[in-house]
């Protein structure tokens, strides 16, 4: 008889146990479900990037020996935002206002107007043909913004990373960080040894800020 109680009592604390479980399980579920219909509910709201208070930071990389960077201005652009998430939009960034903010001590030998007169020439970038590069945002993910990045006319699916979002007063800022292997653009020097000693990803920083329509 002891033996059976035992056997009842421990059925009847799993049963519980189990119920219990089911019942939480059910109520994160409804919560999870009602967050996702939450943000569903949100009506996006469009923001016009304000070209004065947008940059973009550039960094390639010489392999073993520095690091060349500097900035470009953006021309336009749009972003849609639905809660703290970009989920659509598109900017368009000069590549004719493309300057170094290296220190001067890179440029003992040659003048840094040297570097950004190459940097734009057909073996980098042809900015004459391709004045522009464009990133055509399709979606979002936690602190990761997905789209399309167009470069020299050639168009690949690239991320934002490390996104963060901040409002003050109808405006937005939006930062992040996106690194792209220039070869899939066809951005390379001819001389195949002479590319060889460059990294082949180059590093954005993108800082955004947009004005409320």
């Amino acid at each position: 008889m002891k033996m059976k109680s035992v056997i009842i009592t421990g059925a009847l604390t799993l049963g519980l146990f189990a119920c219990n479980n089911a019942s939480q399980n059910k109520a994160n579920n409804a919560n999870t479900e009602t967050a996702k219909s939450e943000v569903v509910g949100i009506i996006p709201v469009s923001y016009s990037i304000d070209t004065e208070k947008s940059i973009v930071h550039w960094k390639g990389t010489m392999l073993g020996v520095y690091s060349h960077e500097g900035t470009l201005i953006f021309t336009n652009g749009s972003l849609s935002v639905k809660g703290e998430l970009v989920t659509a939009g598109d900017f368009t960034v000069y590549m004719n206002s493309m300057v170094s903010t290296d220190s001067d001590e890179l440029y003992k030998m040659a003048p840094r107007e040297k570097l950004i007169g190459h940097l734009k020439s057909d073996d980098f970038f042809g900015t004459e043909k391709f004045p522009t590069a464009e990133f055509k945002i399709e979606g979002a993910d936690g602190n990761i913004i997905k789209g399309d990045l167009t470069i020299k006319g050639v168009t690949h699916e690239e991320s934002i990373t490390l996104v963060k979002f901040t409002e003050t007063d109808g405006s937005v800022t939006v930062t992040g960080s996106l690194v792209f292997d220039r070869q899939k653009y066809g951005i390379a020097y001819e001389n195949t040894m002479n590319d060889m000693i460059l990294s082949d990803d180059i590093k954005l920083d993108v800082s955004i800020v947009g004005i409320s329509d």
